[in-house]
C-alpha cells in the first residue's frame, strides 16, 4: 500500500457511494460505514501497511481528537489511524464529486 493506490482504493468507494446517494450528508454516512468496514481497517497487517507507507496526518488527527486518553494497543492505534485516513480520503473525493455537480 501506498499513497497512490490508497487514493485510487478510497475514490473507487467514493465513486460508489455518490452513485447512491442524492445529497451529501447521506453520502458522508456512508462513507464512514464504508470505511469501518474496511479489510484495511479490520486487518492489523493491512492497517499497519497504510500506518507505515502513506501519508497520515488525518488519520492521526482522528486518533488525537477521539482516543486521546490513551489505553490502546498498537494494533488498535494503527486501525483507528487508517479509519481515519480512508474516511478522510472518501470524504475528500465526494466533496469534489458532489462540488462539480452544482456547478
Amino acid at each position: 500500500m501506498n499513497d497512490k493506490e490508497l487514493n485510487e482504493y478510497c475514490e473507487v468507494i467514493a465513486d460508489e457511494i455518490k452513485s447512491e446517494c442524492d445529497d451529501i450528508d447521506s453520502a458522508i454516512d456512508l462513507a464512514h460505514e464504508n470505511a469501518d468496514g474496511s479489510e484495511h481497517v479490520i486487518y492489523y497487517n493491512k492497517a499497519h501497511a497504510i500506518c507505515q507507507r502513506c501519508k497520515i496526518d488525518d488519520g492521526q488527527a482522528f486518533f488525537a481528537d477521539c482516543f486521546s486518553d490513551g489505553g490502546k494497543s498498537y494494533d488498535e492505534i494503527a486501525c483507528i489511524i487508517a479509519y481515519g485516513e480512508i474516511r478522510a480520503r472518501i470524504e475528500a473525493r465526494l466533496q469534489i464529486l458532489f462540488e462539480g455537480e452544482n456547478q
